[in-house]
């Protein structure tokens, strides 16, 4: 059994892993990298190699070391991928960035006093993903380390991993309170500048806050 530490340490990350994916909705590069790594636990180098050509209808190829995986991804991070991705051509990257301006992509949304990279925002997202797996680790078939029917790891992402299921996003009003409070909690920041950087509607903050 864990720990109550242990709990508030995943608690913790969980809100660490949703603010960076709320906070880089405003880029939609860097929104769809970001994604990309909380969704398929994309390494800096399967990043570094994504092609246009990669992004297939049931999910995105990732290649690294020579090898390469068929990952799942969230709707919603198709989508964004598939869009932005219009008017690159087939073997065109999909992100220019080198490993360093994609570390500091990710450290510029990290929460307050919290500095993330892309292999730390992965290392948390799996931490996250190996206390919902309960009595099997389905972390090694999500990366594809190891090989699983394709069907019972989509079953286990809709199930558990909180960017299929929606929780990493703000479209379900208790998921936007939540976060909203704890965000509020840590920074003490105004409606207006939560609004700002968040995107969110001011009105519907201030009312989440009142609950």
């Amino acid at each position: 059994m864990q720990s109550e530490r242990m709990k508030d340490e995943l608690m913790r990350l969980d809100f660490d892993i949703h603010h960076i994916s709320v906070m880089s909705r405003k880029n939609e590069n860097h929104h769809a990298l970001i994604r990309l790594v909380i969704s398929a636990l994309a390494t800096t180098e399967e990043l570094e190699n994504l092609m246009k050509k990669d992004i297939r209808k049931k999910g995105v190829l990732l290649r690294q070391g020579g090898k390469s995986r068929l990952a799942l991804v969230d709707e919603r991070t198709h989508s964004i991928l598939t869009k932005i991705c219009e008017k690159k051509r087939n073997r065109e990257k999909v992100f220019p960035y080198s490993k360093k301006e994609m570390d500091n992509i990710v450290k510029s949304y990290s929460p307050p006093n919290r500095n993330y990279s892309v292999e730390s925002l992965r290392s948390a997202v799996i931490k996250i993903l190996r206390d919902c797996s309960f009595f099997e680790d389905y972390v090694p078939f999500v990366t594809g380390e190891e090989r699983k029917d394709l069907e019972s790891v989509e079953m286990f992402l809709a199930d558990f991993h909180p960017m299929f299921s929606g929780m990493w996003d703000l479209e379900d009003e208790e998921v936007a309170e939540d976060f909203l409070k704890v965000y509020h909690e840590l920074t003490g920041e105004s409606p207006e500048k939560i609004a700002e950087k968040t995107g969110i509607d001011e009105k519907l903050i201030r009312k989440l806050l009142r609950k």
